[in-house]
């Protein structure tokens, strides 16, 4: 990686030294001429006379002051004193004091914007936690770093020789195996006739596409390459080149001249990659971890990038609208005919007015997690900042979520991952309620998968891509680019260890390139109809992010999918990770455990981030032996960084981003120990990293180690708009949610149980008080033929007397939720709302006054807790909330340092 020198322009650079140097200069003029104000002052010889030194140095040193209404005032009570003596002394005394520290504050801000340089400068010129490890070439090291750079090449040489074996040896499938499976999904005409309409509409749109006359224009480059540079693939030259030209219309008309004309002749398209191939080498993400990349020419990896794009666009497109409204989903237990007609007798049932949580959770489904991996735009892919890759270990929370990208302060308000956590977590509470009424106890066990493919994106069969894209609908002219496409000409040669002979290029057999928009064409394609098959098989669904899986449901059900989800990957060439596949299998007691399903359910735990599923409890708790780990990994990184900004950077990275997702966001699903145990964690945390001490103390002394300058507390944690290091504090998040989350979601549950029964109680009464005759004439309507003797669901007239018990009627809750479910439902699902601190009327003013200075920047709920609990020491050390002045802030190397990613190094 590039070092931050490397990264920052010389012409930044450049201006950005000059205005430290005269900022430096300024800050010495002024000490000097204050220090004449001041012995003037002392040589006076009366209180008055000094006080009228102190203003002309004031408005001398301070031009500002000219609007001050104090110093007016002073002045004017000043003149005042000279004839009236009833000004006491004392009033002189403390205007004095009023002076001197508004001389002083200045000093302070001046001293504060020194700092701040230096520690820039301190950035710019080291070789910060972003660039390379040095190697042992480089000079003496310990013998630990040997052994672990040793350990490094031993890894980077296994990740070689696996990629190597992979994608240059096909994984044959049988089309006919693959289509056998398929049209077992469609098994009668009307289904058929769904899917004939499905490849008529991939047709139709294929053909359209590939017929466009002039799809590259500025426009719709800047909109690729502004996801190209949302993905974590291409080296930091080649992004820099893509900046470049997205600020260049000349370039990006010429740009669009040659890939018009390239796409003119696609049926005739070819790689054209020269004699060497293109290059593939491993490279380190953001994670720390090393992937085998290729490093394509710009313009080939622009043209096939937008053209993944639009087919993602089409597919998720055309995919949605056929389960919306010919392949609908099921997912949730669906009553009998003499089960509706019982209800409709005893209820008078009219259709719900309101979305029923069969409904809610099927939309929700739909929107966030059906097929999530396709941009649904061209500008989807930048928009949400990414959206990653089939890489087994990228989509992981403990380490892809370690990815810091301060590329902008616009972020989601929940990730998809946290939402699907949330999801899990409230479904699960909702199935273990099934069969339970107030006062009763769980009756149902539920069950929880998951699991993780294997190289997926690596390793996918060609011949399966092929045939998936044919029985979907797409043409063979799509399906021969296709072709060419992924037989690329790739030279693995520069990665190849020492004493192996280079073999030049070679065609690509298998796989697809990792984290372009073919990957997220090709992927979700396949495992779409791993979706479709599970949900056919078992009325499940299957929540996807990547190739990450889980389901969950019915004990019996979750056995009957892994079972399909094994069959269907033997038939596709693809393989599970075991090591990332686990279930829990609930049972309370009273419950009768299948052992069956035991035998079926594959072994191992079940977890996001840092967090695992208690087979007991069914509730989510924190993996401390996962936290010790990244405890280590964090230490050593902060204790590599060679500049304060590196590590500040490091920390707010890795203690408050990566750690609080990986714990997951607070959430009445989880209830209140779940928030406690998270603030419990960051204790232990500070605890191992600090010993006695903590994150504050630790700063300071680097800084009065490294500039013999001791700051104060609140410099550390104001934002950097207001001249503060930015310092990421993780328990104040929390303490603003904290008291919005008052308690267990079990309370929640008895709660609406408790709704459910006096609801029971309000319509049996209603059944008992209608009139006989409009129980009839109700039956009369109820009766499937005219000839039978009782509606569906009763045997005689003795059952229709009795209005149905409790139990029945909270049967099909999902179905017929009451209105109260539904909103326990929105309410568990969604995060509580931050509860603000108080500011005073002396702060809100003060914000006010800093509008300019802020800009477009919105002070959050954490930045505001944090400017009122240190507004007291900042309106005395410095006379307003912010440290330093606009001016003397360098905005060009603020910007230029939220653009570098934090990059975990040595991770083996």
């Amino acid at each position: 990686m590039a070092t931050p020198r490397g990264v920052l322009s010389k012409t930044l650079q450049s201006l950005t030294l000059t205005k430290i140097h005269e900022l430096e200069k300024q800050r010495d003029s002024f000490e000097s001429r204050k220090k004449t104000f001041l012995e003037r002052a002392e040589a006076a010889g009366s209180q008055r006379g000094r006080l009228a030194c102190l203003l002309d140095g004031i408005k001398d040193l301070y031009p500002a002051a000219a609007h001050d209404a104090s110093l007016k005032n002073i002045q004017r009570w000043l003149d005042q004193s000279t004839y009236d003596a009833t000004i006491p002394s004392s009033m002189l005394e403390d205007f004095d004091r009023q002076l001197t520290t508004k001389l002083d504050v200045q000093s302070r801000r001046l001293s504060n914007a020194q700092l701040y340089s230096r520690l820039l400068t301190e950035w710019m010129e080291s070789d910060s936690v972003d660039s390379e490890p040095p190697t042992p070439d480089e000079g003496s090291v310990s013998d630990g770093f040997e052994v672990v750079v040793e350990r490094q090449k031993q890894s980077l040489a296994e990740l070689v020789d696996k990629f190597e074996s992979v994608v240059f040896t096909p994984h044959e499938t049988s089309e006919k195996d693959i289509f056998s499976l398929l049209d077992g999904l469609f098994p009668d005409e009307e289904s058929q006739k769904s899917l004939e309409r499905l490849r008529e509409n991939i047709k139709n749109q294929g053909e359209n596409l590939m017929k466009e006359e002039s799809p590259f224009d500025q426009d719709s480059l800047i909109r690729c390459i502004r996801g190209l540079l949302t993905e974590d693939l291409l080296s930091d030259e080649k992004q820099a080149i893509l900046r470049d030209f997205m600020d260049n219309k000349v370039a990006l008309n010429e740009i669009a001249d040659v890939l018009n004309m390239r796409f003119a002749d696609l049926k005739e398209w070819e790689w054209n990659a020269g004699p060497g191939g293109i290059p593939v080498y491993p490279r380190q993400q953001l994670n720390g971890k090393y992937r085998i990349w290729g490093d394509e020419d710009i313009l080939q990896l622009i043209f096939v990038q937008y053209i993944g794009i639009r087919l993602c666009n089409m597919l998720k497109g055309s995919l949605k609208t056929f389960v919306r409204h010919f392949y609908t989903f099921r997912h949730t237990p669906r009553p009998t005919r003499e089960e509706v007609s019982r209800r409709d007798y005893f209820l008078d049932s009219q259709p719900p007015l309101y979305a029923t949580i069969e409904k809610q959770e099927r939309e929700s489904y739909l929107e966030d997690f059906f097929l999530a991996q396709l941009p649904e735009e061209e500008s989807t892919l930048y928009e949400r900042f990414g959206c990653g890759g089939y890489d087994e270990d990228a989509s992981d929370d403990t380490d892809a979520d370690w990815q810091a990208r301060v590329k902008s302060d616009r972020k989601p308000k929940s990730t998809i991952k946290q939402r699907l956590l949330r999801k899990l977590t409230v479904e699960l509470l909702i199935q273990q309620a099934r069969g339970r009424v107030h006062e009763g106890k769980q009756k149902e066990g539920v069950a929880i998968t998951q699991t993780d493919l294997q190289w997926y994106a690596t390793g996918l069969s060609h011949d399966a891509i092929f045939a998936s894209m044919r029985y979907i609908g797409f043409s063979e002219d799509w399906i021969n680019f296709f072709k060419k496409y992924l037989a690329a000409p790739l030279n693995l040669d520069l990665s190849l260890p020492a004493g192996r002979a280079f073999q030049g290029p070679r065609t690509r057999k298998r796989g697809v390139p990792m984290a372009h928009s073919s990957e997220k064409f090709t992927g979700e394609l396949i495992l779409f109809f791993l979706d479709l098959a599970v949900n056919k098989e078992t009325g499940l669904l299957l929540y996807r992010l990547h190739d990450d899986i889980w389901l969950h449901g019915n004990p019996q059900k979750c056995a009957q999918a892994w079972t399909l989800m094994q069959k269907f990957a033997a038939t596709f060439g693809l393989e599970f990770n075991r090591n990332k596949t686990g279930s829990v299998y609930l049972c309370p007691e009273g419950c009768v455990r299948d052992t069956s399903v035991d035998a079926v359910l594959p072994e191992g735990k079940v977890t996001i981030g840092h967090l695992k599923l208690d087979s007991v409890t069914g509730s989510w708790q924190i993996d401390q032996t996962q936290v010790d780990l990244h405890i280590r990994q964090l230490q050593k990184q902060l204790s590599e960084a060679e500049s304060v900004l590196a590590w500040v950077r490091t920390w707010n990275s890795c203690i408050v981003r990566f750690f609080n997702n990986t714990f997951g966001e607070p959430a009445k699903c989880h209830g209140r120990k779940h928030i406690d145990s998270i603030l419990a964690t960051h204790e232990r945390m500070q605890k191992e990293i600090f010993g006695e001490g903590n994150v504050v103390d630790s700063v300071k002394a680097m800084i009065k180690d490294r500039f013999d300058v001791v700051v104060p507390d609140v410099f550390l944690f104001l934002p950097e708009q207001l001249g503060g290091l930015g310092l990421r504090n993780p328990f104040i998040n929390l303490f603003l949610v904290r008291d919005a989350i008052p308690c267990e979601p079990e309370d929640i549950l008895v709660d609406y149980l408790k709704e459910e029964h006096e609801a029971w109680k309000a319509a049996k009464k209603m059944f008992e008080s209608t009139d006989k005759t409009a129980l009839k004439s109700r039956a009369r309507k109820l009766k499937a033929d005219k000839d039978d003797s009782w509606p569906k669901g009763f045997d005689t007239a003795e059952d229709m007397k009795d209005f149905f018990p409790l139990e029945e009627y909270a049967q099909f809750r999902e179905v017929y939720s009451h209105r109260f479910l539904s909103d326990v439902y929105n309410q568990m699902t969604t995060l509580p709302e931050k509860m603000e601190i108080d500011l005073s009327t002396e702060v809100n003013l003060e914000l006010a006054k800093l509008r300019d200075q802020l800009g477009g920047y919105k002070l959050d709920a954490e930045k505001l807790w944090i400017l009122q609990m240190y507004s007291r020491e900042l309106f005395e050390v410095c006379g307003g909330l912010s440290l330093v002045d606009k001016k003397f802030l360098p905005v060009g190397v603020f910007n230029m340092m939220r653009g570098k990613k934090v990059t975990w190094n040595m991770v083996l």
